[in-house]
């Protein structure tokens, strides 16, 4: 990576293209840092800040668009398809790609920026060391989160600890444009983010008062739990589990009635499933914003240029076996039908005998999970970390393990199915009535691919499906994402293996243009 990969191509995210965030009076244009953080609160501002620079909506759309979880809407007019979203053609120059690189990579900037003069702070008279410490450890929180999607989605291979990742972004911007950075490998990637983890602990943890938009320390072993899954070795599972007894006590799995508000104006009150989301509120921007305006033109069932995959419908409406095959009904047992499936769903229960236009505008499938905030439809909260999640993660421990905890008994996947049922249970509505549960299971492959079901339903929309294919959907057999015959009689894109290159983001254009020390990623 050259050094222009830190101006030009970040030019819009330097200290002072935010003055205003950071709340600072100042006569002109303040570029150094000594000029801008002046005490432990401004430099709490500027942390605040770069909050704003993580690429949810982003990843949401991406992933949304590029797997099964979403089919032409009656709408549609090229949205999604013209540009190969919809289409799986991925390219070093596609817009989402550069901005995952690019928001991580600037938002990492900033904070390397703000911790150069956090540690010229702690030496100066009269210094906060407290409060700039518990600052400090926020930033290696945050630091330490950016090279972890980083890694999740352009590292080709997880598993060898000396192939290509991404770049080690610890330094301080400069002016030497002659430097040009190299990837780093597996292996010294995982060890960053773990010792910017440790750090953060060492200078007592992260004191968080902003509830779940903001970094804590649940959030740090998110990110090691979530790390540690796709290394896949025995040691690595052994970590998880150690980061997860640790989250575990102090989250737990949201019950019916939590789960029911975690996607509108309730984000906020999903205090012990939620361990870290991007707060989205009524006064950011204009106009109708957020992920789902990529689905809906303007308000959710007016005009929408995508609607739910027919595929994952269909997963969905497995939930409820008593009224699989019916209408579109609020009072499904597993409460994942109502939350993802929005209730204008128009659903024809024989949608694979109709002509494409009579599928087009008569199996309307409408997505019900960001049904927007007061005054801002479309705009939500977004989940990045859910104890949910971090459970599944572990199931995934238990599958590699092949056995119950604590004795030989090999091929034995009860644990998993024990998590499974917990997290369907937690969804069920009606004490008379039984929850219903997958067929069962005997093989290793058989486990992580009913993981890999669950969290189909579980995350759906939430930006999980494409890092969870590429994670274990080998492992698990997978046919990879296959959407509906009536979803891409149009396209012809109608699946993508597990195996496929595509799995793995190639590296943007513009650090490829720039960096001569570059390597692409295979299949680019």
């Amino acid at each position: 990576m050259k050094k222009i990969f830190l101006s030009a191509l970040f030019a819009s995210v330097v200290l002072a293209g935010c003055s205003d965030a950071y709340e600072i009076q100042q006569a002109g244009v303040v570029t150094e840092e000594s000029q801008v953080f002046k005490s432990a609160d401004d430099v709490g501002k500027g942390i605040r800040y770069v909050y704003s620079q993580f690429s949810g909506e982003t990843e949401i759309d991406f992933d949304s668009y590029f797997t099964d979880e979403l089919g032409v809407g009656a709408a549609n007019a090229g949205q999604g398809i013209n540009d190969g979203s919809y289409t799986f053609i991925l390219q070093a120059g596609n817009d989402n790609v550069q901005g995952i690189w690019g928001s991580y990579y600037g938002a990492v900037n900033r904070l390397n920026r703000i911790l150069s003069r956090i540690d010229e702070m702690l030496v100066e008279p009269n210094a906060e060391v407290d409060k700039l410490n518990e600052h400090k450890a926020h930033i290696y929180a945050l630091r330490a989160y950016c090279h972890y999607k980083l890694f999740a989605f352009f590292t080709p291979d997880y598993t060898n600890p000396n192939g290509l990742s991404v770049i080690k972004f610890d330094f301080l911007q400069t002016s030497d444009y002659s430097r040009y950075e190299k990837r780093s490998t597996v292996g010294e990637i995982v060890a960053f983010i773990e010792s910017d983890i440790e750090k953060a602990k060492k200078l007592g943890g992260i004191k968080n008062e902003g509830g779940t938009g903001f970094a804590s320390n649940e959030m740090l072993e998110a990110i090691l739990i979530k790390m540690y899954s796709m290394l896949q070795t025995d040691s690595s599972y052994a970590k998880l589990e150690v980061a997860f007894n640790e989250l575990s006590k102090t989250k737990s799995i949201a019950d019916y009635g939590m789960y029911a508000g975690m996607f509108g104006d309730g984000a906020g009150t999903a205090d012990s499933e939620g361990i870290f989301k991007l707060n989205r509120v009524s006064t950011q921007g204009s106009g109708t914003s957020g992920v789902a305006a990529s689905w809906y033109a303007a308000e959710v069932g007016e005009g929408a240029y995508m609607e739910m995959g027919r595929s994952l419908y269909n997963e969905l409406d497995k939930l409820d076996p008593s009224k699989q095959g019916t209408a579109y009904s609020s009072d499904r047992l597993d409460l994942r039908y109502a939350v993802a499936v929005f209730s204008n769903s128009l659903v024809a229960t024989n949608y694979a005998s109709l002509s494409p236009e009579d599928y087009r505008t008569k199996d309307i499938l409408h997505i019900g999970k960001y049904p927007g905030i007061t005054n801002r439809p479309l705009m939500n909260s977004l989940w990045m970390f859910r104890y949910t999640d971090m459970l599944l993660s572990l199931a995934e421990k238990r599958a590699h393990e092949g056995k119950v905890t604590g004795t030989v008994a090999l091929n034995d996947y009860s644990n998993v199915e024990s998590i499974i049922y917990n997290i369907r249970a937690n969804r069920h509505l009606g004490a008379n009535t039984p929850v219903t549960m997958p067929t069962n299971f005997s093989s290793k492959q058989q486990a992580f691919l009913r993981i890999l079901e669950e969290r189909r339903v579980e995350f759906a929309f939430e930006g999980q499906r494409y890092l969870d294919m590429k994670r274990i959907g080998v492992r698990a057999g997978s046919p990879g994402f296959v959407r509906d015959p009536k979803d891409c009689a149009s396209t012809n894109a109608c699946s993508l293996e597990p195996s496929s290159l595509k799995l793995t983001l190639p590296i943007p254009r513009s650090e490829m243009v720039s960096n001569p020390n570059m390597v692409q990623n295979p299949g680019y």
